[in-house]
């Protein structure tokens, strides 16, 4: 393993041995300037150490300046310093305490005298025994003793108990030498440096001494002694004898000694046959009848057994009375829940009956470029018209202004959503219900970012007519931007009315109000929405403006700069119901039920799942049996809301709520279609559709949008081009340009239900690349 971390030095940041260079006496490589210095300061340095009496050879003297950077007093000092002898330090001597010896240098010392010992010189045998007195030796032996080398004791660590015992006893004399020795005296009332340094670090000068803490002694606990035998207990003194007295309880009836009689368990013992629990049936002998595997039990037919005679069923009994019981099946079965019972109410005739009483209803769609102030005009319209209370815009007020954007207080009127607030824009379709003296509407705010334009179209498709806002200031950039789009995408779904709200002249320039602002705009919005196709008839074009609210709902005052507007044109709440698209539907409330889900939600505790949309065709009312395509699962409905109120039944033409049951919420989604049982709607993987190109159109990948419902799918064929009447121009075109209609063949991923006659949008690369129609489904 490379344990040396290998860092990237150049070339001339390595030492290389040949960059010192030496001259052939052995001395450095000095310079000419080197050797100037030398001679000027040599005999300067040399003079000084002559003055303290110090003796300095040349070459010591130069190393020195070489060494301090020619500095001559660092030279000088050092030189005084490395020839003078240093004085003994004044005052006490310390005395030099005999340092305690480790075992190691003990084991070293005794083999050292070991050896020292072995070491002596060589002698005769006869001076080794010289000294030995020998005794009961026979005198003929002793010439035949040879001496034997002495055997040198090897040496030997100590151990044991005697070692600790030494090394302990060592221990407690150096601990008591220590509490003898008398602290040295102080000289002068100063301590010197070196005394400082001698003191241990936590010791402080001015400090006074801390006693040694000694450590906690315990009690000894006494033995315990042995705990005496018990003594016995002194008997009581033997109470009085009491007097037998008279037993006067009467004997007990015939009925008591029969309950409390116990009965003997053998003689009595409770037994049931198979005959008491199944009842009279059983033959006396079991083995009478057929065998069992001879006999078919499930039908009364007569079989054949191995003798090859015809043999009955045996008519005891027995199985369709164990079967009666159910002895496994001792759980019960889950109550099914309750079924919606339904009112049979004929709804298109409670329709048509009470039309006349009825307000007139419709849905408009707001459209416009981003910040064109869509969402503030519409909070303005429903503080007007009191679908909203003054407190909560206050209050909207209080919170859009402690985030800094205090002018956006109407627009959280209908931007509800923590995400749309914080980023001051409207993601997805924001509905609202208001009620003027003749109409009922429904507000659906739609996104103006062009990131949401699939949200767009969804909205429009539920609207009965358009309402486009346009800011008096910044049309070129609104024409630039998704106001172009949304006109077409509004002219996609099939929306035939449009009501053009000309927003902001209060903050026209060069003053407000500007007559001449609005004209202008006013002229580019109609030619504009002419070129798209729409009816003159069908425009209306209002002044207003709703962050002031002139021109909303209540008309300006003569003394205010609006003065004008009131004379010329009306306010935006009077060409709202002027705009409401006349005709009965009363055609589409008999047809069969149709309904896209625009929105999958919990109702409440009592209506768990909860789908609201656009009711196209048919009518719905509680207890009905409903079908959700694709899944193809059934539902039942088990309540009606329009404009968030309950109702008896809801008809086409209206934008309601259906509270479900009876189906997994994982089977409806946005963009499905509940429909009739009876009559479902058809899942299909491909449809033709008349389409007109607003881009150029290849075999292509494109996204469907059919209202809520958006999927991935291609333009697998292009059939023909078409004029405005639908005649043929051209089969099998190669390519289908700009503003051409065309009949194409789309498919989709997956199978997606759709009938003829619906609108269809196609959209490639964030781009609406044709609109139309279906024609039909299928091959």
């Amino acid at each position: 393993m490379q344990r040396v971390k290998n860092v990237g030095y150049d070339e001339d940041e390595l030492y290389d041995e040949e960059d010192d260079v030496y001259e052939e006496d052995g001395d450095p490589g000095y310079t000419a300037e080197d050797r100037a210095n030398f001679s000027a300061l040599t005999p300067v340095v040399r003079a000084e150490l002559e003055e303290a009496g110090v003796q300095a050879s040349d070459q010591d003297i130069g190393a020195a300046l070489w060494h301090y950077f020619w500095d001559v007093g660092k030279s000088v000092s050092y030189l005084k310093n490395s020839r003078t002898p240093r004085p003994q330090q004044q005052g006490v001597k310390k005395e030099d305490k005999p340092k305690a010896k480790s075992k190691f240098d003990e084991a070293a010392q005794k083999s050292a005298e070991t050896a020292a010992h072995a070491d002596m010189p060589p002698m005769s045998a006869a001076d080794w025994f010289r000294d030995v007195p020998w005794t009961q030796i026979p005198p003929e032996m002793e010439g035949s003793i040879v001496p034997a080398t002495p055997v040198i004791p090897r040496p030997k660590l100590l151990g044991g108990s005697s070692k600790l015992a030494r090394l302990a006893e060592e221990r407690r004399k150096k601990a008591v030498a220590a509490a003898n020795v008398a602290s040295p005296p102080v000289t002068n009332g100063a301590s010197s440096s070196l005394d400082r340094l001698s003191r241990p670090k936590d010791t402080k000068e001015n400090e006074a001494p801390v006693p040694k803490v000694e450590p906690k002694r315990y009690p000894i606990r006494k033995k315990r002694e042995p705990t005496p035998p018990p003594k016995e207990p002194t008997p009581p003194p033997p109470e009085p004898e009491e007097e037998e007295k008279p037993d006067l309880r009467a004997s007990p009836t015939s009925f008591g000694r029969t309950l409390a009689a116990s009965l003997p368990h053998s003689r009595y013992t409770p037994s049931m046959t198979l005959k008491d629990m199944l009842g009279s049936g059983v033959t006396e002998d079991p083995f009478k009848g057929p065998s069992p595997d001879d006999t078919k039990l499930t039908n009364g037919c007569s079989i054949t057994g191995n003798t090859g005679k015809t043999k009955q069923p045996a008519a005891n009994g027995l199985a369709k009375k164990t079967e009666a019981l159910k002895l496994g099946d001792s759980a019960p079965s889950a109550p099914s829940p309750p079924k919606v019972r339904s009112k049979g109410l004929d709804v298109p005739n409670l329709w048509a009956g009470g039309k006349s009483k009825r307000k007139a209803s419709a849905a408009f769609v707001v459209i416009g470029h981003v910040d064109h102030g869509k969402s503030t005009l519409m909070g303005r319209l429903l503080l007007d018209t009191g679908a909203v209370s003054q407190r909560d815009v206050d209050r909207y007020q209080k919170q859009a202004t402690e985030l800094g954007k205090s002018s956006f207080a109407l627009a959280w009127v209908m931007d509800t959503g923590t995400e749309e607030r914080e980023r001051g824009v409207t993601v997805d379709i924001a509905q609202h219900h208001f009620s003027t003296d003749s109409v009922n509407f429904t507000i659906l705010d739609a996104p103006g970012h062009r990131d949401f334009v699939p949200n767009m179209i969804g909205g429009a498709s539920m609207a009965d007519l358009a309402v486009l806002v346009v800011d008096a200031n910044q049309l070129e950039s609104g024409m630039k931007g998704q106001t172009r789009e949304h006109v077409l995408l509004a002219k996609a779904v099939g929306l035939k009315r449009v009501l053009v709200a000309v927003n902001k002249l209060d903050a026209t320039a060069p003053y407000s109000w500007s007559q001449d602002v609005f004209q202008k705009v006013k002229n580019d919005v109609l030619k504009f929405l002419g070129e798209a196709g729409f009816a003159a008839n069908d425009i209306t074009v209002v002044p207003c403006s709703g962050l002031s609210g002139e021109n909303v709902a209540k008309a300006p005052k003569p003394n205010e700069p609006a003065a004008w507007v009131a004379r010329t044109d009306l306010t935006l709440l009077k060409a709202l119901e002027q705009a409401v698209p006349s005709g009965g539907n009363g055609d589409a409330v008999k047809r069969p039920l149709r309904m896209q889900v625009a929105d999958v939600f919990r109702g409440g505790i009592t209506n768990p799942l909860s789908v609201s949309g656009r009711m196209t065709a048919g009518n719905a009312q509680p207890g009905d049996p409903v079908l959700v395509q694709p899944s193809g699962e059934t539902a039942t409905v088990r309540g009606v809301e329009v404009s968030g109120e309950p109702r008896d039944y809801a008809v086409a033409g209206d934008i309601c709520t259906l509270h479900l049951t009876d189906i997994d919420p994982i089977h409806i989604c946005t963009g499905d279609v509940v429909c009739d049982p009876s009559q479902k709607v058809p899942v299909v993987e491909s449809f033709t559709a008349e389409i007109e190109a607003l881009d150029s159109l290849l075999p292509q990948s494109v996204d469907v949008h059919l209202g809520r419902l958006h999927t991935a799918g291609s333009i697998t064929r292009l059939v023909a081009t078409v004029d405005d009447k639908g005649v043929t121009l051209k089969k099998k075109p190669r390519m289908v340009k700009a503003g051409q209609r065309a009949i194409v063949k789309v498919a989709v991923e997956d199978g997606v239900p759709v009938e003829g006659g619906e609108m269809v949008v196609l959209r490639a690369q964030g781009e609406t690349v044709g609109f139309g129609i279906v024609e039909r489904t299928g091959g």
